[in-house]
């Protein structure tokens, strides 16, 4: 009963797709809802992938209307219809909707397919797509009887494929049609050994319930033809907990009818018939027209083998409308034999004699069929051996003319050799003529580069010269006013001071309160003039340090309209004067330009030393002002300066200043670049 019902599975699925020719109405229902869905994506490569996945759906229904939608689906592509995936992807489709009316067109579309595919590696979905046309196109290769080849295609090419996209779903699924293969040669133990592989792979996806669904139940029809029960016992199990997660799967009628062939081998045929019963329920509410003729014939054999005639009868006249007006005569010829040897076992032998002579007129026609593939055979043999005779005939001939060719061939190669040498040559030629031009103009860019770099440094060097000869006159400058005219009207306001003293103790007038004016302006004076000598070259600068020099900088630029709060950290006492002049110089004009120019009430002072950088920073919150203009303008000088003692110091200095916001200056120096 087994074997016999895996039999007419076959051929009853090679049908599956004809017999929907004209979709049922809810299929149709179906398609469009899907198609209402595709058009509503705003993606195009998404709506295109979306129309050529229901050009698939189609495809068992309708080939017309399959070839519609992966037309529609290149509309919508454009250009990028093109391009080497998308040209694969419809080959692909085409040949889905051309599988089962034309296979020959159907198979070279796949290699169409696989052509383009195979040249898209940089799309993460080529080889996906790559596994499925191969599986499909052994599939006809098993269709047209080439079972071995169609093994090599899933074992050198679909599974290695899967198995380097790590698609357990794909790889396990090509696995298991190895192994249908080996089942249906009667290998059931390398059946068994490819299903085991497949399910180990599958176990671990938590979406693969259908896929795990179908091959437990393949997989216990293969132990139950190995007689193996406990292990077929053990795959029913597994099925029967997927069906109860997944009720309505498509795949469950075959899970009643290997639960079915299970226990009629184990003899309890009634419990066979309530399985085969419950399958066939479900797969008219399923509308599976391929698996109700399937599970009517195991209903069949089972009455039959029950001796319950009338019953076995009843099931297989169900199974006749599927069979007839079908191409296949295979399967009329079984049908309309058990038929006849059914009535002939309930005794009636007129009804027997007339669908005996119905299976008689259909095993003429195979047997013609077969006879005259035969004859058609015979005529190529004939055909082939006046061939060859005409080819021994003409042989002669064509050696003669083959000398000829060779020495010609001879000739041919030694010119096209010596031009090819000619071509190198040139091409050598060409390379070296190249690389010179670029050899010189690489050599002018670096001599301008140079040049430019030299001009640079001439202007540093212009630039230090001039600072450090201000820097110079500034330091004597302070020293004369200092140590000369400050000794001098310091002495002189002593001398008028004793004066006054000595006037006072006589008497006091109005002489006497000029005098004392006179000493007063004497004092303004002095203490002018040390300022401007401590502006020139402060004395705590050389003697106690950057810090105290900063400190002393901004308490002296204080007043009663700005505050500067002054931060310091990790400072030296033992910077090169150089240095400490030009960082104190940047100070100096930052705070004054904060002071005469932003109506800031706060500026914040913060300078630090840090793994070999010392960090400067002057922040207002003035009025603040666009920094490019400002250098640009006349009044811009003091910060063109600034710019040229930080370059002159190998520091960077990054500016954010905005009208409104106020102005931040931050400076980094590398001190040891």
């Amino acid at each position: 009963m087994c074997r016999n019902l895996y039999v007419l599975f076959l051929f009853i699925l090679w049908f599956n797709r004809l017999s929907f020719a004209q979709p049922a109405e809810h299929v149709r229902q179906y398609g469009d809802s899907l198609y209402r869905e595709a058009t509503s994506l705003k993606d195009g490569e998404k709506k295109a992938e979306a129309l050529l996945e229901l050009s698939f759906f189609w495809g068992d229904y309708d080939t017309v209307t399959a070839l519609k939608y992966v037309a529609e689906a290149n509309e919508v592509l454009g250009k990028r219809a093109e391009q080497e995936y998308y040209k694969g992807l419809s080959a692909f489709y085409r040949a889905a909707a051309h599988f089962e009316l034309n296979p020959k067109l159907s198979k070279k579309l796949y290699m169409q397919a696989e052509d383009h595919l195979s040249r898209s590696k940089g799309h993460p979905q080529a080889t996906r797509f790559r596994v499925r046309l191969w599986g499909s196109y052994g599939a006809l290769l098993q269709r047209e009887g080439k079972a071995e080849e169609y093994v090599d295609v899933l074992l050198n090419k679909a599974i290695p494929m899967a198995k380097s996209i790590s698609d357990s779903v794909l790889w396990g699924n090509n696995l298991q049609n190895v192994a249908m293969t080996m089942m249906n040669l009667q290998q059931y133990e390398k059946a068994n050994r490819y299903y085991r592989e497949a399910l180990a792979l599958l176990d671990g996806n938590a979406q693969s319930d259908e896929q795990r669904l179908i091959l437990s139940v393949n997989a216990a029809r293969n132990s139950v033809f190995q007689r193996d029960m406990q292990a077929a016992r053990h795959f029913l199990d597994r099925a029967a907990e997927i069906c109860a997660r997944t009720p309505w799967s498509s795949a469950v009628p075959l899970y009643y009818t290997a639960e079915a062939n299970y226990w009629e081998r184990n003899g309890q045929l009634q419990k066979a018939l309530d399985y085969l019963e419950r399958g066939l329920a479900l797969a008219k509410d399923l509308q599976s027209n391929d698996l109700v003729p399937n599970i009517l014939y195991g209903q069949y054999e089972t009455y039959k083998r029950a001796n319950r005639l009338e019953e076995a009868k009843k099931a297989l006249l169900q199974v006749l409308p599927y069979v007839e007006g079908k191409t296949l005569l295979r399967n009329k010829q079984t049908v309309y034999y058990n038929i006849a040897h059914l009535h002939r076992l309930m005794g009636d032998f007129k009804v027997a004699t007339d669908w005996y002579e119905k299976f008689k007129i259909i095993s003429d026609t195979v047997f013609a069929h077969a006879s005259e593939q035969k004859i058609l055979d015979l005529e190529h043999k004939y055909n082939t051996a006046e061939r060859e005779n005409e080819l021994l005939s003409a042989k002669a001939t064509n050696q003669e003319q083959e000398l000829s060719l060779r020495r010609t061939q001879s000739w041919l190669f030694v010119v096209g050799l010596a031009c090819i040498l000619l071509l190198m040559l040139l091409l050598l030629w060409f390379i070296s003529v190249r690389n010179r031009r670029r050899l010189g103009v690489q050599k002018e860019l670096l001599l301008q580069q140079e040049l430019k770099n030299l001009k640079q440094r001439e202007q540093i060097s212009v630039f230090n010269a001039m600072v450090q000869g201000q820097e110079k006159e500034r330091s004597r400058i302070a020293r004369d006013l200092h140590d000369g005219l400050g000794g001098m009207l310091a002495s002189v306001k002593l001398k008028l001071s004793a004066v006054a003293d000595g006037q006072r103790k006589l008497t006091v007038n109005d002489t006497d309160m000029e005098l004392y004016t006179i000493i007063n302006q004497l004092d303004q004076s002095v203490n002018e003039l040390r300022r401007v000598a401590r502006n020139m070259m402060p004395e705590s600068l050389l003697y106690m340090g950057l810090e105290a020099a900063l400190r002393d900088l901004c308490k002296a630029m204080e007043h009663g309209a700005v505050s500067i709060e002054f931060q310091a950290s990790g400072l030296r006492a033992n910077y090169e004067q150089p240095f400490l002049i030009s960082v104190y110089r940047i100070v100096q004009e930052l705070l004054t330009n904060a002071v005469k120019h932003s109506a800031a009430g706060k500026v914040w002072v913060q300078c630090s030393e840090h793994d070999g950088h010392v960090y400067l920073s002057v922040e207002d919150n003035g009025k603040g002002f666009l920094f490019e203009e400002a250098v640009q303008a006349a009044r811009g000088i003091g910060l063109a300066n600034i710019k040229n003692r930080v370059e002159l110091l190998n520091g960077q200095l990054e500016v954010d200043a905005a009208p409104g916001k106020g102005a931040s200056f931050h400076i980094d120096f590398d001190l040891h670049g």
